[in-house]
């Protein structure tokens, strides 16, 4: 029997002996042959024309799992079922026996007929389960292999003998984004994956390099044209793949030589930091026995605490930094080594020996055990500062407080005041009398140095706990605190005084310096500072007023006053505007041959609303301080004016009466002086010749040549000038030579005494000589009687005022007088009793 041929199988052919006849040939026995089967490991099995199994051998019956017994005379078909579908070109079947699975090889063939097994059909089955078995293995094994390549976090490749790359996994695809079957086909791979030919050589005898493995780094570029570090470990095979020489696996380590580079620059970023930083750094490591001990040091560390460091180290903080190492600080220092206690503070002073700064220190944890010290060195700042403090807190010329230091120790004084009732303090306000005059005559380097000898002078005449400010200009406070009576600031001030008698020397000359001086004292109630500076700067101002270098203290009273003079101030201008200025005319009689009038005074009233009647006396003086005065004398002259041109044009014996105006000292300087006096002659239509302006002796005695010019402009154009006052003031015979003056009027003051002594007539009748030597008339004021009369015109003064002629008049009563005045007789005068306080411009 020929079986076909399997490419699983080998085939064999079997020949059967043939019977002829009786006679029988040599060979097997049936029984033999039997045994031979059953000894053949090969399933054998035959059927007969039923399809009846007739032999199955033992192989059989173990494949098939069942005994003899059971499978002979049962149906083939049992076991071995006909195919249902056309059976592969590999012959193979799958069957079911005993619940498993076996592929199979299933032949079967009918024996010749010419046999004695006739019509039997022999078949024989080879099982190729194992075998199959292990070719699934080997193929899933062979995927698995394959994915775990492909998907490996490596990349790998390999080589021919030629260099060319045979094999490229996934992950070189994903890092360097070249596709494999593009890899392999390339045969210049290596240019793009090199560009650099001296670089690709080097790559090219690494993968020539003797069997051993050895690791290397190269910058390969990607498809994207990105570089990448690849971290390559080459191995020869010790039983080659077909066509492999060499294979390759890497790690991409570009990302680690970044961070790696990054680093190393952060690092050396770091060390140059660390070198150049303008703190000073201290790294401490804290050992088991709780010391704290120096690691390492930068350069400004040296320089900042001005000592070398390299020869400190390994010592503890206590022995290398005494100043550094107080109890506290080391303390902290231990919780940021233990718990990484992260802390600051401001600038600290320390002193070391002869060295003594300030610093400023940032303390924080490394490392477990080991914290940085940084520290800043505000010793400069801290100068700086201070001198920043001095220089705000003290005046820069003479050194001594200045008015913010004084306004603050001031505060103090009535915080303590308030917290203790029985705290004394005091502040004395000086102004240096007359100090503008130094100035202006010697230069201001000679007033500074004034200023620095009176505040050495009043440095010197207080204690030292007491404060000398300078306010400003040549006004200066002492601040008295602590003390057991209120006698204690007049002693202070009888020391100040006395220390300002001794003269004072500048670029050669002497100079006699006064001041003067107002007091407060701490138990007048004050809410601030600045209402003590105010108390005790009024007091000083009234002592000015009395006078100068003189001492006053403050009241509530003087308060009180002050209050009342700014209201009037205040409500000066409004009068102005509002008309409730007005003017009284007192009469000027001229007794020669007869009696004639010989022109008015205009003197200003002010109507209060609310007041009254406020004379001249009271606002005058407010009104010069505050210079209002100016526009004041500017109105009076231009109302005056007006009335006695309107008076000329219904009087004709009124055609050369003069009108008489007080002029400030104020107005003179002003540059429009000229102009406005021209300007109020042409609207009020005033000949210049009716004018004449009064000029107090000492404002003549301070005129410069500038004011002489203008007064002599005017007296050109015909307006006549009169020394108010004469004997009162500053008296020069010089003076009245230079100045065009055409009358003298001798003070009230004079005339009063008199009849009261042999000196006073005397000064009168010098006066009058003195004016009638210099050709000019004299005009005696505040004359009330017929005796004060008598005596002036015995003394040849001709022109007279005052009450034995007439009060002031308003207008109207002023025009009154005119019409009754007879210019050839004029009125009989009647004594009139009482003073003249009135008279007053």
């Amino acid at each position: 029997m020929r079986a076909k041929p399997s490419p699983q199988a080998v085939s064999q052919t079997r020949q059967f002996p043939k019977r002829s006849g009786p006679r029988q040939e040599p060979g097997l026995t049936a029984r033999e042959f039997a045994r031979v089967l059953d000894s053949v490991t090969l399933p054998v099995f035959a059927s007969d024309k039923r399809g009846r199994l007739v032999y199955v051998n033992p192989a059989a019956c173990r494949l098939l799992g069942k005994p003899a017994d059971a499978l002979l005379n049962a149906p083939e078909a049992l076991f071995f079922p006909p195919p249902r579908a056309p059976v592969p070109q590999s012959g193979e079947r799958v069957l079911v026996w005993n619940g498993r699975e076996h592929v199979v090889h299933l032949l079967r063939e009918k024996l010749p007929l010419n046999t004695r097994a006739k019509g039997l059909t022999a078949g024989h089955v080879i099982d190729v389960t194992a075998l199959r078995d292990t070719e699934l293995a080997c193929a899933l094994h062979q995927k698995r292999l394959e994915a775990l390549v492909d998907n490996l976090p490596l990349l790998l490749h390999a080589h021919d003998d030629a260099g060319r790359i045979v094999f490229w996994n996934r992950e070189c695809e994903r890092v360097l984004g070249y596709p494999a079957r593009e890899v392999l086909a390339d045969p210049h791979i290596f240019e793009r994956l090199y560009p650099d030919p001296s670089y690709r050589e080097t790559v090219r005898a690494w993968h020539r390099e003797p069997e051993g493995f050895t690791d290397r780094e190269f910058h390969m570029r990607a498809a994207d044209g990105s570089e990448r570090v690849i971290a390559w470990t080459q191995a020869r095979q010790a039983q080659p793949v077909t066509g492999w020489a060499t294979w390759e696996s890497g790690v991409d380590v570009t990302a680690r030589k970044t961070a790696e580079n990054a680093l190393t620059e952060a690092e050396r970023r770091a060390e140059a930091l660390f070198q150049a930083s303008p703190f000073g750094v201290h790294l401490y490591r804290l050992t088991p026995s709780g010391r704290l001990i120096l690691m390492a040091t930068n350069p400004a560390a040296d320089k900042i605490l001005h000592r070398e460091h390299a020869t400190l180290l390994g010592q503890p903080i206590e022995t290398a930094f005494p100043e550094l190492s107080s109890p506290e600080l080391r303390k902290r220092l231990m919780r940021t080594c233990t718990q990484a206690d992260t802390w600051q503070s401001g600038p600290n002073g320390y002193r070391d020996g002869q060295l003594a700064g300030a610093l400023e220190l940032h303390c924080f944890q490394t490392e477990p055990g080991v914290c940085a010290c940084m520290f800043l060195d505000h010793t400069e700042q801290m100068r700086l500062e201070t001198r920043l403090r001095h220089q705000a807190l003290h005046d820069p010329l003479t050194g001594i407080a200045n008015r913010s230091l004084c306004v603050e120790r001031i505060d103090t004084a009535l915080q303590r005041k308030r917290r203790r009732p029985d705290y004394r303090y005091a502040v004395i306000y000086l102004d240096l009398d007359r100090f503008k005059l130094i100035n202006d005559t010697m230069g201001h380097t000679a007033g500074d140095a004034v200023l620095v000898e009176i505040a050495a002078r009043l440095r010197a005449s207080v204690r030292e706990l007491d404060t000398v400010a300078r306010m400003g200009g040549d006004e200066f406070v002492v601040v008295m605190e602590e003390f057991d009576s209120y006698k204690r600031p007049v002693q202070a001030i009888r020391r100040i005084r006395q220390a300002m008698v001794e003269p004072i020397t500048v670029h050669g000359q002497e100079l006699t310096v006064t001041a003067s001086i107002g007091l407060a004292l701490g138990q007048t109630a004050a809410a601030s500072a600045e209402e003590v500076l105010r108390n005790a700067n009024l007091a000083m101002h009234r002592a000015k007023s009395m006078g100068r270098n003189r001492v006053k203290s403050f009241t509530p009273s003087l308060l009180a006053q002050t209050l009342k003079v700014v209201r009037l101030e205040n409500e000066m201008d409004r009068a102005i505007a509002r008309g409730e200025f007005f003017l009284e005319f007192q009469p000027i009689i001229q007794l020669g041959v007869g009696q004639q009038l010989f022109g008015f005074e205009a003197l200003a009233r002010w109507k209060h609303p609310e007041r009254g009647l406020i004379m001249p006396g009271e606002f005058i003086p407010i009104a010069e301080e505050s210079g209002k005065v100016v526009e004041l004398g500017y109105w009076s002259l231009r109302e005056g004016s007006r009335i006695l041109n309107r008076w000329r044009q219904r009087y004709p014996h009124l055609a050369n009466a003069v009108l008489s105006v007080n002029l400030s000292p104020q107005q003179v300087p002003k540059p429009d002086f000229l102009p406005r006096m021209r300007e109020i002659l042409q609207e009020t239509g005033l000949p210049a010749k009716n004018l004449k302006l009064e000029v107090t002796e000492t404002a003549l005695m301070q005129s410069g040549t500038l004011v002489l010019n203008k007064l002599t402009e005017l007296r050109d154009m015909g307006v006549s000038f009169s020394v108010d006052d004469f004997g009162t003031g500053y008296s020069s015979l010089a003076y009245l030579t230079r100045l065009p003056l055409d009358h003298l009027k001798i003070d009230l003051s004079f005339v009063r005494m008199l009849e009261c002594g042999q000196e006073n007539l005397e000064i009168v009748r010098a006066i009058i000589q003195l004016a009638t030597s210099l050709r000019m008339d004299v005009v005696a004021e505040g004359v009330e009687t017929l005796s004060q009369q008598g005596i002036l015109r015995g003394l040849g003064c001709e022109y007279f005022q005052g009450y034995l002629f007439a009060r002031p008049l308003g207008e109207d009563k002023a025009e009154e007088f005119l019409r009754r005045f007879d210019m050839a007789l004029g009125p009989v005068p009647s004594a009139l009793p009482g003073k003249n306080p009135e008279n007053m411009p």
